[in-house]
């Protein structure tokens, strides 16, 4: 559930040694891919600096080194991690706000955690490359903290790394403010869960009208047709395994849910003749004016929290807006998304370093977030 944090960062230690960090947010003690070995460490060629001199690199033994507990970067500006237990030792980059760290000391006001550092090396024979090793770096303690500090802030809202619209995809790798078609904002449990008591879900959930036969699910069409899906019980990419998850009277649709190999969607089909009328990353939530309808879905791959837009008129559903979010992710739980009798989307939500607990399971911890619908 990694997310990459953060490039490699350098600092040239006189002329001939760089340092930068391969860590993502979340460092778990994992051996992670190629580290060089000890034979290949021993050609490092090192022009210290007084500062190295003084603080020298702390190369360590990844299977002897025991992590003592989990820590995490609380200070929103980021951590800068040293060489040593002191301001004067050599910077050697800066983690940012929410890095799990794995802490194996205590020095003062200093925390010792283990991370893997890049640096380059020159061969006996002038051959030049980099290699890449366990270390022991240090943080300023009071940077860090427990995870439940770690928060959604006003600013995370808004905070998107993709937008589609109109059909039109844009990326922003390094994140991009989203300034129009959602107004979002955090609002306490309160007003939540005030706002919840106004809901209505649409999806009248018959699921035992239409059991499953073994591996295949049947839904009767009113043409005298059947609507047929058959599980794919194997354990490659064409895994697939279909629930029938309820109907729509309004727009006289069956709900049917999918689950495949690394993903997951709820469609919409017409009962009269089958045809698909709409696919959603998720649950299908439609406004109260049943004017919209609206997907939220945590994507544990890519670390985002996902929105669809869909405007529905005489039947038709009709892609307005696909968001993926930053710095937070949805809750897992159907009963705290919904649309308001407002016409505002209220989801609970969790910034994505703090979205799983200590253990690895989800946080049961939230904070709540009111999302409405700008014209445009």
């Amino acid at each position: 559930m990694n997310r990459q944090l953060f490039s490699p960062l350098s600092l040239f230690l006189g002329a001939a040694l760089s340092i930068g960090i391969l860590s993502c947010g979340h460092n778990t003690k994992t051996k992670g891919a190629d580290l060089k070995d000890s034979a290949e460490l021993k050609t490092v060629a090192v022009k210290d600096t007084m500062a190295a001199a003084k603080f020298p690199p702390l190369p360590i033994d990844f299977d002897k080194t025991k992590v003592l507990k989990n820590t995490y970067v609380v200070d929103r500006a980021g951590a800068e991690l040293r060489q040593g237990a002191d301001k004067a030792a050599p910077l050697l980059g800066r983690y940012p706000y929410g890095t799990k760290l794995d802490v194996i000391g205590e020095e003062g006001e200093w925390i010792a955690v283990m991370d893997r550092i890049q640096r380059d090396y020159s061969g006996n024979n002038g051959e030049k490359g980099d290699v890449t090793r366990w270390e022991k770096v240090y943080v300023a303690k009071s940077k860090l903290g427990k995870q439940d500090k770690i928060t959604i802030s006003p600013k995370d809202l808004n905070s998107i790394v993709s937008l589609t619209i109109n059909g039109k995809e844009m990326h922003y790798e390094n994140g991009h403010s989203l300034d129009k078609y959602l107004q979002l904002e955090l609002i306490d449990e309160q007003t939540f869960l005030a706002a919840r008591n106004t809901a209505k879900n649409y999806l009248i959930k018959d699921t035992l009208s239409y059991p499953k036969n073994g591996k295949t699910l049947e839904l009767p069409l009113t043409n005298g047709k059947k609507l047929t899906f058959k599980d794919k019980d194997i354990d490659n990419e064409l895994e697939a395994s279909y629930s029938y998850k309820g109907h729509y009277d309004f727009l006289n649709a069956f709900a049917v849910d999918g689950n495949y190999w690394e993903s997951a969607d709820v469609r919409l089909f017409d009962k009269q003749d089958g045809h698909l009328i709409v696919e959603c990353g998720d649950y299908s939530f439609f406004s109260a004016d049943k004017n919209y309808l609206m997907t939220l879905h945590a994507d544990p791959y890519e670390s985002t929290g996902d929105l669809q837009l869909f405007h529905v008129k005489q039947g038709k559903v009709t892609p307005m807006l696909f968001i993926s979010f930053k710095e937070w992710m949805p809750t897992w739980k159907e009963e705290l998304m919904f649309w308001g009798k407002d016409g505002c989307i209220y989801t609970a939500a969790n910034h994505v370093d703090g979205y799983w607990g200590e253990e690895g399971s989800l946080n049961e911890r939230s904070q709540f977030i009111r999302i409405k619908i700008l014209p445009h």
